[in-house]
């Protein structure tokens, strides 16, 4: 009988027989039996079909749902350049899943890594507004982890098409004594999206919260120091994981420098021996207990290529004079890493 006849069964008029206790208990045995055989989408749709009508007055929030959404799967593929930088998201990251629906927007978080220090999410917007080629999120609704102190990071969001979105945003909580614990909480609370241009606004009741492991690492110990006769920068550790390369550093600045400037924190540059340039990403943090006097933080770049055996990072320090002025950059000796086979 194909599926069209079953669901034209007049279950009124069905000739119920009697059964013995034992064709009972062979045909509870048959189930059981068959039950793990039985894919796992199926139990999805049935799903799916009976939230349906409740997403439609308060949004929900389903795991498996995402994947019926075809623009919302692998949304990392829409950030991948020709360099596929983000390869390695798309292969350690955890599927999450979540969607919700208010206000004529649906909104979804599809993967999300946390690499020990940063967390990397990636997620998409269905709307029936018209945002244009601009859509932000309303501050100060980002991404928050239970029990940091704070974060820092960015994020990108792209159009593909009129009415839908991709984003992706990479941010690092601080923890108290820099400690960073093995799993954590992530909460996302939008709020409202937004487009400056055109002044539009839309408010809604999106709320998410999701568990992310910590992805092993191989922690390698620096601790070697460059100079300038301003600045004195430390390189203390590096971690190498499957999807990012993250160093973390403190610096002290002479008072001399800081007659003259505002701010005085570090950008990199980073390559290898193979001559590969490693571009920063937009998570990393640092923070300054004496107006930058020292200066502690990490920053995160991509994961290094097979076949490299040193590593080079050069310090370039960027101090932030009075506002309207051009800014100053100092260069540091570069630090040459041996990296363990």
């Amino acid at each position: 009988m194909g599926m069209k006849e079953w669901m034209n069964i007049d279950i009124d008029n069905l000739e119920l027989l009697e059964v013995t206790d034992l064709e009972k208990k062979h045909v509870k045995q048959h189930i059981l039996k068959k039950r793990n055989k039985v894919p796992f989408w199926r139990h999805i749709a049935v799903a799916a079909v009976v939230l349906v009508g409740a997403t439609i007055a308060t949004g929900f929030t389903f795991p498996s749902i995402a994947s019926q959404i075809p623009f919302m799967d692998n949304v990392i593929s829409y950030f991948n350049d020709e360099e596929q930088r983000h390869k390695s998201f798309e292969a350690f990251s955890t599927d999450i899943g979540l969607v919700q629906t208010s206000n004529g927007m649906t909104v979804m978080i599809d993967n999300a890594v946390y690499d020990g220090t940063n967390i990397t999410v990636s997620f998409a917007i269905e709307t029936d507004y018209d945002f244009g080629q601009e859509m932000r999120m309303r501050a100060p609704n980002w991404f928050d982890v239970v029990g940091a102190r704070g974060s820092g990071g960015g994020h990108n969001i792209t159009k593909i098409s009129d009415t839908r979105y991709v984003g992706l945003s990479t941010f690092t909580p601080r923890f108290k004594d820099d400690i960073y614990p093995e799993s954590l909480q992530v909460t996302w609370t939008p709020q409202a999206f937004y487009n400056r241009e055109n002044e539009l606004e839309v408010k809604g009741d999106w709320s998410f919260e999701f568990a992310l492991e910590r992805l092993d690492g191989d922690l390698q110990l620096i601790n070697e120091t460059v100079q300038h006769k301003d600045v004195n920068f430390t390189l203390r550790s590096v971690e190498f994981t499957d999807v990012s390369t993250v160093i973390a550093y403190e610096q002290v600045v002479s008072d001399e420098l800081l007659k003259e400037s505002v701010s005085v924190s570090p950008s990199f540059i980073i390559t290898d021996d193979l001559g590969n340039v490693y571009e920063l990403r937009r998570g990393g943090s640092g923070m300054s207990p004496d107006d930058y006097k020292t200066f502690k933080g990490t920053s995160t770049f991509d994961s290094i290529e097979e076949g490299a055996s040193q590593l080079i990072i050069q310090p370039i320090e960027i101090a932030g004079p009075p506002l309207g002025e051009v800014k100053t950059e100092i260069k540091l000796e570069p630090i040459v890493i041996d990296l363990k086979k």
